[in-house]
């Protein structure tokens, strides 16, 4: 493994620098005019060129302090994973390719398969020609690289005590990325500059770009936290583990041995009816928090069902869900569904407040959703509305924010969430499901 990742990281420099302009050129050691011995950066660049993976321009520059695009990360970051393939299975169940789906950039297909992995998720990059041309910044930088550790590297998470005290600008990160920089931050990837702040908002630089390429193939090279120290699970996860062995991938294949434990059976992809199905479902009994029509919360627990193999997780998840300080409400949870031909009927999924959060497809060149459930559609607090709105007037504290609690327990329990939105196809559509969680990284 360690050597594929090293050998797909040399093909990653190698396409990331094809695209910069002509004048740029690969070769083998030297010395850059505008790489000082006392640069922060030079240990990465030598190395890097040392191999003949970073090569300067012919005027002898580096360009340490040029920028790179998302487009140009994302691919980079695609070819430096472990598990992530180029091939899908869509909502129909029908597999495909992502090479043969090139309609809107021509990073496009590296942008579905990192999303559809769930890698994409929480950094607000969307799949568009001007989002993907835009300079990466080291906030959006910082999501793909602690997405990358834990859902392609699994490897474990970090705590970081007093991460004020050593990231001096925690507490004006925007919200939504403060546990991604935590993170990356605590696994010393990433770091901040010498007045130990972190300025997220500041676009990524090829000296960066080099340090945390180093960084992720080599752990010996990370910077040593002291405030950080790993958390262990005491136990692993079932779909954490299945996708660690490699036995359900991002795009829904199931492998034989993840079919015998789910239906009893390698060749059976489902189960048809409830009871076809009894015998390898539980209801499980979860905690939630209620609101009456006064917008007061008050505890309360209801049921759903779950294939056995993962009802210890969704007692976890909605667990996680309960204890946080957001008290997210639940109005209704809906699991196994043997008229669905998919994850519902593998009793490995999970639906919340359908009414208030949709089920719908983006249509990108007429800038319009067609809704296909959940017809109030998806407004959560503290947003702005959108053409996700649907027949919603105003914000709804029953939709589920894309850097809150609910999404936050699932996926630490390896589960996705299909409101991060499906691969945006050759018509530049996109189907989002914002109500659903399943074992699959996509949320599918």
């Amino acid at each position: 493994m360690r050597n594929t990742r090293i050998l797909a990281l040399l093909l990653a420099v190698t396409l990331l620098l094809s695209t910069l302009p002509a004048s740029a050129a690969i070769g083998g050691t030297k010395s850059f005019s505008d790489v000082k011995s006392d640069d922060w950066f030079k240990p990465y660049v030598d190395k890097l060129s040392s191999w003949g993976i970073i090569n300067g321009y012919q005027d002898g520059t580096f360009g340490p302090n040029r920028t790179l695009t998302r487009a140009e990360f994302i691919t980079m970051v695609f070819n430096a994973g472990n598990t992530l393939t180029m091939m899908y299975i869509d909502e129909n169940g029908q597999p495909g390719s992502y090479e043969t789906i090139n309609n809107v950039h021509w990073a496009q297909p590296y942008w579905n398969a990192l999303n559809d992995a769930g890698i994409i998720a929480g950094s607000g990059i969307k799949c568009s020609n001007a989002e993907l041309n835009q300079p990466i910044t080291r906030n959006e930088m910082a999501v793909l690289i602690t997405n990358m550790l834990y859902k392609d590297y699994y490897e474990d998470k970090v705590s970081v005590s007093n991460v004020t005290g050593v990231i001096k600008d925690y507490n004006s990160i925007p919200s939504g990325y403060r546990y991604y920089v935590e993170q990356a931050f605590g696994k010393g990837v990433l770091s901040g500059y010498t007045d130990q702040t972190f300025q997220g908002g500041n676009q990524l630089t090829r000296g960066e770009a080099a340090s945390v390429v180093d960084r992720m193939l080599f752990a010996q090279d990370r910077k040593v936290i002291s405030a950080a120290t790993s958390v262990k699970p005491t136990t692993t996860p079932a779909a954490l583990e299945w996708q660690k062995k490699g036995w359900i991938n991002a795009y829904g294949t199931a492998s034989a041995e993840l079919r015998q434990i789910l239906f009893g059976d390698a060749n059976k992809s489902g189960f048809r009816s409830a009871n076809e199905a009894a015998a390898y479902m539980e209801t499980v009994t979860i905690p939630i928090w209620k609101m009456d029509k006064g917008g007061n919360k008050y505890a309360d627990e209801t049921t759903v069902v779950v294939n056995k193999a993962v009802a210890a997780d969704v007692k976890a998840i909605f667990q996680q869900i309960f204890d946080d300080p957001e008290q997210f409400p639940i109005q209704s949870v809906g699991g196994a569904r043997y008229s669905d031909t998919m994850r519902h009927s593998w009793g490995c999924a999970i639906d919340i407040n359908p009414t208030y959060n949709a089920e719908c497809r983006a249509n990108y060149n007429t800038n319009t959703v067609s809704f296909t459930s959940g017809f109030y559609g998806w407004w959560p607090l503290g947003t702005s509305q959108s053409i996700f709105s649907g027949q919603v007037s105003a914000p709804s504290a029953y939709s589920i924010k894309a850097d809150g609690s609910v999404v936050k327990a699932f996926s630490d329990y390896g589960w996705g969430w299909g409101g991060q939105g499906y691969s945006v196809r050759s018509d530049n559509t996109q189907k989002f499901d914002y109500m659903h969680f399943s074992v699959m990284q996509s949320g599918g």
